[in-house]
């Protein structure tokens, strides 16, 4: 249940887009990945127990090839512990091998987290807590009151959003934060994640495109990667892949414009391609067309082929006219195939150890 540098930790949303994806990524990659899910925020109408089932559909063969997962309920923690208990309990009913995340500083899902840790427990510590300077103290208690060992946590240190930060900036914010830690080497799992995606598409024009820095993994890659040989331990990778930390939840598709777009990943930046608004032209039209201007068109620098992943394979046939790519879905899945296969080539292309 353990894992080393040389793996991958990514922080996904628990929706039909991601859960598809992960069932689709090559086997070869699936014993380097553990992902860690988000039950998303409730939002509408919906009861808690719809939310869970809406959640839980199709979750169990999403990660059913990977070794394990995490399991977060922090977004859904107004719904109370009972929320928190009734999707770990619905986990382990369904076979899942996962392990519960819970933080220093939380109250709802700690009960719910230690009830459930037959495979270890996950403790994700946010910068919120940092800033406020409260892990060097809140650390050691939160493991004695629960009378928890180093080597049963699986530590997530998580910087959240980067997005306005230059690639220096983070690597100071992270050996700070780092800083704040005790014992590096002694946890069972070692990780850091950050996201530098934008919080929308804003800021890209209609019938344009723009390349968003990977300011997260650059800084990873060029910093604690690169100073390996210096560190007691090399934190695990882990990122939010082609999502904000912030989600989606709070749009309204009924009154809000979105506009057709493809979220792209590359080596060191995200291809961010953006068509116009869905009321204006059908996403069936869209999607196609921009997929097009990737595979053959003038974006076509950035693709990485055909052959690169299951994504990348059907954004052609999305470009040479194949139906079922018509949809803001399905591209969140191709997407999200195609970005952790990217972060796994990436991992893969470092010199090791």
């Amino acid at each position: 249940m353990t894992f080393g540098a040389n793996h991958y930790v990514p922080i996904l949303k628990v929706k039909q887009g991601e859960k598809a994806a992960l069932s689709r990524v090559a086997d070869a990659l699936v014993p380097r990945i553990t992902p860690l899910l988000e039950i998303v925020e409730r939002t509408g109408g919906k009861g808690i127990d719809k939310h869970i089932e809406t959640a839980f559909k199709g979750l169990r063969d999403a990660v059913s090839s990977y070794p394990r997962c995490f399991i977060d309920t922090r977004e859904i923690e107004t719904d109370g512990s009972a929320a928190a208990h009734a999707v770990f309990s619905r986990a382990k009913a369904a076979g899942m091998v996962f392990t519960p995340v819970t933080g220093v500083t939380r109250t709802v899902d700690v009960g719910p987290a230690l009830e459930h840790r037959d495979h270890g427990i996950g403790l994700r510590l946010t910068r919120a807590e940092f800033e406020a300077g409260q892990l060097p103290s809140a650390i050691p208690a939160f493991l004695g009151t629960h009378e928890l060992s180093l080597s049963d946590v699986d530590l997530i240190v998580d910087l959240g959003t980067v997005a306005e930060m230059i690639v220096d900036g983070i690597a100071a914010l992270t050996n700070a934060f780092l800083a704040d830690v005790p014992n590096h080497q002694d946890w069972r799992t070692f990780t850091v994640s950050a996201s530098a995606f934008p919080v929308s598409m804003g800021g890209v024009d209609r019938h344009s495109h723009d390349l968003v820095e990977r300011s997260d993994w650059l800084s990873w890659r060029d910093h604690l990667h690169s100073a390996r040989h210096s560190l007691v331990r090399l934190p695990t990778y882990s990122d939010y892949a082609i999502q904000h930390p912030l989600g989606v939840e709070g749009f309204d598709f009924r009154f809000m414009q979105v506009s057709a777009a493809i979220r792209y990943t590359t080596s060191e930046h995200w291809l961010l391609v953006k068509g116009e608004s869905t009321r204006s032209v059908a996403p069936s039209s869209q999607f196609p067309a921009l997929a097009t201007r990737l595979v053959y068109g003038h974006l076509k620098q950035h693709f990485a082929g055909s052959d690169h992943c299951v994504g990348c394979q059907s954004m052609k046939a999305a470009a040479d006219g194949a139906s079922g790519y018509g949809s803001a879905g399905a591209w969140r899945r191709l997407g999200t195939i195609h970005h952790l296969s990217a972060v796994m080539q990436g991992l893969q292309n470092l010199n090791w150890p």
